[in-house]
């Protein structure tokens, strides 16, 4: 689907939230009624899926930004550098080489004449979450796509030490004691969506005010 307008894009990414927020209401509810040794294993099946729409959402956001900046026709010199930087693992991977004299040359050039074609990259192979959005990765999407970083940066020790150190020990099959998954789970019960609806705002923040140009509104 191409996404073309500001408001497909919104549309896009409210659909894609709905469900989700239905899951993490559904399993409040669940996890409420449950006793105690069913409440355990049913928190940490709620932990994985949890944080499996924490990197959904973020994925499907950031690819749908991309894909409309594809679609309206943007050329690169009026947008900020991070877009033009998007571009250069697709245009320089036939022949390149960080050892070629001539191939620095060539991405020397590149980067420093302004680029008069449309913004135009491929969406799949930018944004990568590596199935495991630790906040360095996140960062780095963040970077690519020219957002805030500083509200997140703030969720650095939550989103390693918290988040996804206890979904992966679950994923892996690892021990954890009762008290650590209750203690996560409540954590990302209180914070987790509220994480997940600040990246769409970011997404939204930047369509509206045109952050992508250089001389944003």
């Amino acid at each position: 689907m191409k996404i073309r307008t500001a408001y497909e894009l919104e549309e896009s990414i409210r659909h894609d939230i709905t469900w989700r927020k239905k899951e993490f209401t559904t399993l409040k509810f669940m996890v409420s009624t449950k006793r105690k040794h069913e409440r355990v294993i049913l928190l940490k099946a709620a932990i994985t899926l949890l944080y499996s729409h924490w990197e959904g959402h973020v994925k499907h956001c950031s690819l749908v930004y991309l894909n409309y900046l594809n679609n309206i026709g943007c050329s690169f010199h009026k947008m900020k550098d991070n877009f033009l930087l998007l571009s250069v693992p697709d245009k320089f991977k036939k022949g390149f080489s960080f050892n070629n004299i001539a191939s620095l040359a060539e991405l020397m050039e590149y980067l420093n004449t302004p680029q008069t074609e449309n913004f135009k990259v491929k969406e799949e192979y930018v944004i990568d979450t590596d199935s495991n959005l630790k906040f360095h990765i996140l960062l780095n999407i963040l970077q690519q796509l020219g957002l805030e970083t500083k509200d997140y940066e703030l969720k650095e020790h939550f989103i390693d030490s918290k988040l996804l150190k206890c979904r992966n020990a679950i994923a892996h099959g690892s021990i954890l004691n009762d008290q650590e998954i209750e203690d996560t789970y409540n954590e990302i019960e209180n914070e987790l969506l509220t994480m997940i609806i600040l990246f769409q705002n970011l997404i939204f923040k930047a369509v509206n005010n045109k952050e992508y140009l250089r001389d944003a509104c």
